[in-house]
Formats: C-alpha cells, structure tokens, sequence
C-alpha cells in the first residue's frame, strides 16, 4: 500500500478531526458520530484515502468495491502500527448509515424503496444481522469469502455485531491474505459501522486489526440516541 506519507506521523498522532486530549498509553480523539477512541501510542491515524490491491477489480478502490454491496461514502483512515522497527498497515472505513439503509443493503433492495414500504415499523437489527449470515456468502465480490460470521458481542454495555472475511491474493509470487474485520453497533435509528482491512501475518501477532477493533469497541461517550 502507498503509505509513506503516514510514516511522517511516527512523532505524534494527528488528530481526526477535533484537538486531543493526553491520557495514559494513548490519545483521547473524537471519532465521529463514534464516540471518543484511545488511539494507542504505537498506532497513527491520519484520514485519507487509500488504494489496494484487495479491490484490483475495481481499480484498487475499496470504496468503489464496498459501494455495491453499502451504496453510502464512508470517512476513510490510513492506519500504522509500529511494533520496534517493524510496520503494520490498515485502512480503515467509517459509515453512518440509517438502519433502513442496513436494512436495503442486506436484502439487496433500493433504499428508498425499503424506507417507504418500512414506514411506520423500525427493522430489527438482530433480525438483519441473522439475514445477513444467510446472505452474506452469496452476496461478496469475487475472490472473497467469509472468515467468521456475524456474532453479536456485548462490550461496556454496548451490543457489537461483528463479522470477518477475506480475500487470497499472489503478490510477487508470494501468496497474501487481506483480512476485512466489520464491526457494527446501532443507536437510535442509525447504525455505525466500520470496516478495518489489513493483514494478520501470523496467529497469535498482536494485531493491527484486533488493535483497532479494541480501540473502537472501547469507545467513550458513545451516543446513545
């Protein structure tokens, strides 16, 4: 991935959006919509965007790739952890959605449509996430599969819905896997989810991915309606 200009960061973590404010073994920084994360201090985020090789068939565009499954513009983040002299990468997708907008992008329907014929009776999102279990396989892009279906977490009090899959890829010669964690939790009418993709080299690493995940799992001040 094009990352080199996130490297210039290794000082500091930029902030996303608001000023942050110092706290122990991290940086407290509004996310939005969100809630406050901790960015840890061997991680750096910067927004921007970032092309991969995991969407090729899209021009290296992830969002491009994502937008036929989730028609919405996500905020998107480069992230690095440093790990001694050692560099993992991420790019990371934020969408705010309604949860008539979940709710179309699993059953495969137009949005407004969905929203009309919804009128008057809110979607269950438990029942959306047990659709997509059953949707899911079919519904990828090619070359993608599913890792690990959707499993509903309860972390400080809030419900998580989290899911992975992932994509083989032979880069030089040399087989690579892009691992895709979401994780999607829902206030009120509306629904955040966020898409973290990188590669897990080895089982057991203390992974970008996982890092991130806890990060925003732990979230403060995280809206409730």
């Amino acid at each position: 991935m094009r990352i080199k200009a996130i490297l210039l960061m290794a000082a500091a973590v930029l902030s996303i959006g608001t000023a942050s404010l110092a706290k122990d073994k991290g940086t407290m920084t509004k996310f939005p919509n969100w809630g406050i994360i901790t960015v840890p201090d061997d991680i750096y985020m910067q927004s921007g965007r970032q092309p991969m090789l995991t969407a090729a068939d899209e021009g290296n565009d992830v969002i491009a790739l994502f937008e036929k499954i989730f028609p919405i513009q996500p905020e998107t983040y480069q992230v690095v952890k440093k790990d001694d002299a050692d560099f993992q990468y991420a790019y990371l997708l934020h969408y705010t959605a309604t949860i008539w907008d979940v709710k179309a992008a699993v059953y495969g329907e137009n949005r407004e449509n969905s929203y009309l014929r919804d009128i008057g009776s809110r979607p269950d999102m438990r029942t959306l996430m047990n659709r997509l279990n059953q949707n899911m396989p079919g519904r990828l892009p090619q070359g993608f599969r599913v890792v690990a279906p959707v499993t509903a977490k309860k972390t400080n009090g809030h419900l998580f819905y989290e899911w992975t899959i992932a994509k083989s890829l032979v880069i030089n010669g040399n087989p690579f896997t892009e691992t895709i964690h979401c994780l999607a939790w829902q206030h009120g009418d509306t629904m955040e989810v966020a898409a973290i993709l990188g590669n897990i080299a080895k089982e057991g690493d203390d992974d970008i991915i996982s890092a991130v995940t806890d990060m925003l799992k732990n979230a403060e001040k995280m809206p409730k309606k």
